[in-house]
């Protein structure tokens, strides 16, 4: 009996799961415990930047500033949600993540998921958009002046390009339809998640919602204590959105009636001009005889006098010139200089937040007006960026900058 026992397989003890009995995570705790997690963030990229400034410089710290902060935010993720540990924030208000559809902790990709959509998704996403907006713009510029020189060389041959592929259909839809994409979400679908979550208390962030990861409440409350919800915050989040969304069908209303009355008035214009066309038609015929009578004595007079005195010289040529040198005009004038965002953020001036007049640099190389940064250095010797020490006989104007 022993070795029909002994010979039988062991059975591996099953994964054991989280016990249900505890009761989620409430609103006030999740607000909490991200409110926490960000302040600690915050400091780990204050410190990353300080140890960047010291070994790349305050110029380049500047430049690469948003990679810092991803980097400091998959840090501090990275080594407490990726590696199965409590954050900072999750520890303070006694969280612990679940899987919600396993009742389990979450596995090593489903953390690996959350990590990636929480600190790397919106920099691949921002810097990707801008990307494509900078070559779109390079390339609407470079099209633009191969057609010119057509239109001068007057080539009839069309351009190299002209069918739109897949990457001119990526560019004009993160160009055109993109945008309002994303002020759609950010005016309405982020609204409504957040009500949800004050409702329900489920998922505050979309990163936890795409993964289905809760929170379980370790804590045991007081005989006295009473756990909050925020049930009226999100009554109004609905409120708000219930009047944003009568506003914006009374201004489509609005629209569609201006649009209909210009119709109509179009109509009604077009079948006044109608009636008054075949009345002139009338009148015309009856002056048509008169007017044949009239031009044929007018032109055997012209024919008589062109035989007696010469011709004119009106310079026509001149015209031609003009009308040349007006086009080259008008084409320049149609051209500006078109900036991008960035480009004019880069122009202005970091004190007075307006286009730099007299630009003036420092010896760390920031660039400011000059009256804003001489204001700043005789009340504080500090580049106002990178805090570096500055006095007002080592600002350099630059000139024709």
């Amino acid at each position: 009996m022993s070795t029909t026992t002994s010979n039988q397989p062991e059975k591996s003890p099953p994964t054991p799961s989280l016990p249900l009995s505890l009761p989620f995570g409430a609103q006030p705790d999740i607000i909490r415990a991200n409110q926490k997690d960000v302040y600690y963030q915050s400091i780990l990229q204050e410190q990353i930047s300080r140890v960047c400034q010291q070994f790349l410089g305050a110029r380049r710290q500047h430049h690469w500033q948003k990679e810092i902060n991803v980097f400091s935010d998959f840090c501090y993720y990275g080594l407490t949600t990726l590696l199965g540990t409590q954050t900072l924030g999750e520890e303070y208000c006694d969280l612990v993540q679940i899987n919600q559809y396993a009742e389990t902790y979450p596995g090593f990709l489903r953390r690996a998921i959350l990590v990636f959509v929480q600190t790397l998704l919106p920099y691949v996403y921002t810097r990707g958009v801008t990307e494509i907006k900078k070559q779109g713009q390079q390339q609407r510029t470079l099209r633009g002046r191969l057609q010119q020189q057509q239109q001068q060389l007057q080539e009839t041959v069309e351009l190299e390009g002209t069918h739109p592929t897949l990457k001119d259909r990526l560019q004009h839809f993160v160009q055109n339809t993109l945008p309002p994409i994303q002020e759609f979400v950010l005016k309405n679908i982020r609204p409504v998640h957040l009500a949800v979550f004050y409702f329900f208390g489920a998922y505050y962030n979309f990163s936890k919602r795409l993964t289905g990861i809760r929170y379980l409440f370790t804590r045991q409350l007081g005989p006295n204590e009473q756990r909050a919800g925020y049930e009226v915050l999100g009554v109004l989040i609905v409120v708000q959105l219930m009047i944003q969304a009568g506003l914006e069908l009374r201004k489509r209303w609005v629209q569609h009636q201006e649009e209909a009355a210009t119709a109509a008035a179009a109509a009604a214009a077009e079948i006044t001009a109608t009636t008054t066309t075949v009345d002139e038609v009338d009148v015309a015929d009856k002056n048509q005889l008169k007017s044949e009578h009239e031009e044929k004595t007018a032109a055997t007079t012209a024919e008589n006098t062109q035989q007696t005195e010469p011709a004119e010289d009106d310079f026509d040529f001149m015209d031609a010139f003009n009308d040349d040198n007006k086009d080259d005009d008008s084409a320049t004038q149609q051209q500006p200089q078109e900036l991008s965002y960035e480009a004019m953020q880069m122009l202005k001036c970091a004190l007075c937040l307006e286009p730099r007049k007299t630009t003036t640099t420092t010896p760390c190389g920031h660039l400011f007006c000059w009256s804003c940064i001489v204001e700043w250095c005789q009340n504080k010797p500090e580049c106002p960026l990178c805090r570096s020490h500055v006095n007002t006989s080592h600002l350099i104007p630059l000139n024709n900058f």
